[in-house]
């Protein structure tokens, strides 16, 4: 079965299934056995096999049938969609979030509603989505959509069984961190839930910019194929 389309899809739908389980009534099972160590050691593990399976099947299996090529337009909209992802991942990363892994306690803080998380409470998964849509858009064939495509449904996924399992974790405080922000980018901001600060905004643009211009340079010496129009 290696190097076929059916190991590709079992790999992908197993990659979604372990990411479930943190939001899952099974991560209290496996950490009552397990332990938290135990069980983020295991978890990780896991999730570093398949995400290596992963690509491996994908580099090995054949493209596929062609389903679209969206040509130059692919590429100019991948470029605005890269960019805007860019800036996302290096907000979510610096940035203060209630909804990181073990940060819960920032729920009260003022900090929390502003800056990239008054634009999205979940911005690094929206990066993940927005890298996941400019690959598919600009890969048309079936093996890439299911590679790829497999990170943004993850991705889009991830976001509401988080909110799910932060509103059992963290109570009334999730509901006043969820009225004052959105998972969609920008809809708590034109709903006036929330207001665009700039402060706290501006460098982190700036290192998004940088992050993306550095992809956009060495991907066609890392990946073998350059992003740029034609």
């Amino acid at each position: 079965m290696t190097g076929t389309m059916g190991e590709l899809i079992i790999v992908a739908l197993a990659f979604l299934l372990i990411h479930v389980v943190p939001s899952s009534f099974l991560r209290g099972k496996l950490v009552s056995i397990l332990g938290e160590n135990g069980y983020m050691a295991g978890f990780s593990l896991v999730s570093l096999i398949l995400l290596v399976w992963m690509v491996i099947a994908y580099r090995a299996v054949p493209s596929g049938d062609m389903l679209w090529d969206a040509g130059n337009a692919g590429r100019y909209l991948g470029a605005l969609l890269m960019l805007i992802a860019s800036i996302l991942f290096v907000g979510g990363i610096t940035s203060p979030n209630p909804t990181a892994i073990g940060a819960g306690k920032l729920i009260d803080r003022e900090s929390a509603f502003e800056g990239i998380n008054a634009i999205t409470r979940h911005p690094m998964m929206w990066s993940f989505a927005l890298w996941s849509l400019t690959h598919v858009i600009n890969n048309g064939d079936v093996a890439a959509i299911i590679f790829f495509g497999t990170f943004g449904v993850l991705a889009l996924a991830g976001t509401m069984l988080i909110d799910a399992k932060k509103a059992r974790q963290l109570k009334d405080g999730w509901g006043r961190f969820k009225s004052r922000t959105s998972n969609i980018p920008f809809a708590a901001i034109l709903q006036g839930q929330a207001k665009l600060s700039i402060k706290p905004l501006w460098w982190r643009v700036l290192f998004g910019i940088v992050l993306y211009a550095g992809l956009f340079h060495f991907h066609s010496l890392v990946f073998g194929v350059s992003p740029a129009p034609y």
